[in-house]
């Protein structure tokens, strides 16, 4: 019976009728007709709690510039105004395609938040958790574009036939950083979140990528060439200089929280891995240190680890890492920004990498 289902008492009624309540007349209703209505009663109550039952937010399918919220988007701590603190998101290819996803701090509650077509990796979350930017090339070259979990909204903001790639908010969240070979020669170029104001960094010959914003906003680090450099965010070309020194190639800095340190991948030892630096640049006396170096008795081919992340009270790291213990697969890792505890957190069949924290 329905009532033994879903807790629904059924009401004691005259044989062959019963009464509608509030009808003055108290008109009979058939018996059956009182079933009917147990039935609708328990429908009502036993589909809505089905559906929360099942509830997640539904990935984003890129497939227009402007999304309704229909497809479930929701802010990283899942209220209306964003927030919740230490939400990481990453890019994965364990379903085929490279896509957006989500996690906690540990590792828990991974889900995807974009679908094709096309790719989308690179991401990186505002401070406020509402906005993701991230590159996809779902339009036939990589472009960056930006995703509000509010609503859906999806945005291109550097609208070039070039290689637009790896956007980085800065702390204020008004604008991204990112790398262009739009003018011929890969540089660092800024841009408002609605894709207004584009404006060149960097004017140089050699391969400058792989930027991030200093946490008061007013320098942008980046790879040169072979090694890591720092100018002004605004202006072009103002008060560069370079910060390693190490005859090996150094990219994908990451500012410290406090801006008192840099966390880079370098492969100086031979292999790619996340280093450590002073934001002053180190100096033969005061190098980087290699905070995930290699088993001693694994091959270098065996190791990579890159595109150190900080968490944001600047405690942890997250990079992306393959290693024997990850069977090729490249994981999402953290550990303590001295290099200890070094802990796994994900287990999917292909790439996940680029993890950035809020």
């Amino acid at each position: 019976m329905l009532g033994s289902v879903v807790g629904v008492r059924r009401l004691a009624f005259p044989p062959n009728s019963a009464f509608r309540d509030g009808d003055a007349n108290q008109v009979p209703i058939p018996s059956q007709e009182v079933d009917v209505q147990l039935l609708r009663l328990a429908i009502a109550i036993v589909v809505p709690l089905a559906m929360l039952a099942c509830d997640r937010p539904a990935p984003v399918a890129l497939q227009s510039l402007s999304l309704s919220a229909q497809f479930g988007v929701a802010p990283l701590d899942g209220s209306a105004g964003g927030g919740g603190p230490g939400r990481i998101v990453f890019h994965s290819a364990r379903d085929g395609t490279p896509q957006i996803f989500r996690m906690n701090p540990d590792g828990g509650e991974q889900q995807a938040i974009t679908e094709g077509p096309g790719n989308a990796v690179w991401p990186d979350i505002s401070r406020n958790g509402r906005l993701i930017a991230f590159a996809s090339n779902r339009s036939g070259n990589n472009e960056i574009y930006v995703l509000d979990l509010s609503d859906g909204t999806l945005v291109n903001v550097s609208a070039s036939s070039a290689d637009d790639n790896w956007p980085r908010w800065s702390p204020n969240g008004h604008r991204l950083v990112f790398h262009s070979n739009r003018d011929g020669d890969y540089n660092i170029y800024t841009v408002n979140a609605d894709g207004t104001d584009l404006r060149r960094v960097t004017n140089d010959a050699a391969l400058d990528q792989w930027p991030d914003w200093s946490p008061n906003g007013k320098q942008i680090a980046f790879r040169r060439g072979t090694d890591v450099y720092v100018a002004d965010a605004d202006g072009e070309e103002e008060n560069v200089r370079q910060l390693t020194i190490a005859p090996a190639l150094d990219q994908m800095a990451a500012w410290s929280p406090n801006g008192k340190q840099i966390a880079f991948m370098s492969v100086r030892d031979g292999y790619p891995s996340v280093f450590l630096m002073s934001a002053e640049g180190e100096t033969a006396e005061n190098p980087a240190i290699n905070l995930t170096p290699k088993d001693a008795t694994d091959a270098a081919s065996a190791w990579l680890s890159r595109a150190p992340s900080w968490s944001k009270d600047g405690r942890q790291i997250y990079f992306m890492s393959f290693r024997p213990s990850t069977g090729g697969d490249v994981e999402l890792f953290v550990m303590n920004a001295d290099g200890s505890d070094v802990r796994r957190l994900t287990e999917a069949v292909g790439e996940d990498g680029g993890p950035r924290s809020r």
